[in-house]
């Protein structure tokens, strides 16, 4: 597979010199290296399954091997890369959908405790942000799929925040970086976007009633609805993938 990744670091910062000056130099490289390999991953540019040799990496982002190897270490360390061996040879991780299933069950039970810890404490100004952003005329809806992607993101991380429970939010960031690689395929289509503020809106609704329970019960759907949309796409994703690019392993669970 071919790709096309050098334009986004600078000329002075593409490694052809054997040499990069300060440490600190190399982290930032490698930093750059690390950004761009994982937007390429959750954009399925880097098909789950797929085997990269090092010098074709390092040639693709127009680096040394120095910090190209620092950024797949990281990526290793997250889960999104697997150091396989044989050439300097990495693979990105197969996508085990069982997997996600369970992160999306364990998020689902987070966010149900923190509407039931808003419920029992003033939030007005916390929701009046939220509602700022969700309960809006249907003319002043954001339609970027991407950026509703980042909203949406940050509405149910608001709302857990509101909570005040550090730990639980820890958890939940860390649940929202695993998942954000599918996550993002739930805003590829006007209707899921027109829903995400509609079902929003009706959890607002029920948060600043009062009426926890309801509050909760509209949570899980739309959470779920998510999670099955979300399936779905992946896994036609995941067949274009394959058939495109026979190396490709996706993982199904």
């Amino acid at each position: 597979m071919s790709l096309k990744l050098v334009s986004n670091i600078s000329p002075g910062a593409q490694g052809s010199k054997p040499g990069l000056g300060q440490p600190e130099e190399k982290e930032t490289l490698a930093q750059l290296v690390y950004g761009r390999l994982k937007a390429a991953i959750f954009d399925f540019a880097m098909l789950p399954g797929q085997r990269y040799a090092e010098q074709g990496l390092a040639e693709m982002f127009g680096v040394s091997r120095t910090p190209l190897r620092l950024a797949l270490h990281l990526l290793a360390h997250e889960g999104f890369m697997q150091h396989i061996g044989g050439h300097a040879c990495w693979q990105v991780a197969p996508l085990n959908l069982a997997y996600y299933e369970d992160i999306y069950s364990f998020r689902m039970e987070i966010e149900a405790i923190a509407l039931r810890c808003i419920s029992k404490a003033d939030m007005a100004e916390g929701l009046e942000a939220l509602r700022d952003v969700w309960m809006v005329p249907k003319r002043r809806r954001e339609t970027d799929g991407t950026k509703v992607g980042s909203l949406d993101e940050a509405f149910h991380r608001d709302l857990v925040a509101l909570a005040g429970n550090q730990a639980m939010l820890r958890s939940f960031d860390e649940i929202t970086e695993r998942i954000r690689i599918i996550r993002r395929l739930d805003f590829v289509s006007p209707a899921r976007v027109a829903v995400t503020y509609d079902e929003h809106a009706a959890i607002l609704d029920a948060v600043a009633a009062g009426q926890a329970g309801e509050a909760e019960r509209l949570m899980r759907c739309h959470i779920e609805a998510s999670r099955v949309e979300i399936r779905k796409i992946t896994l036609h994703r995941l067949a274009l993938a394959s058939a495109a690019d026979p190396e490709a392993e996706p993982k199904r669970g």
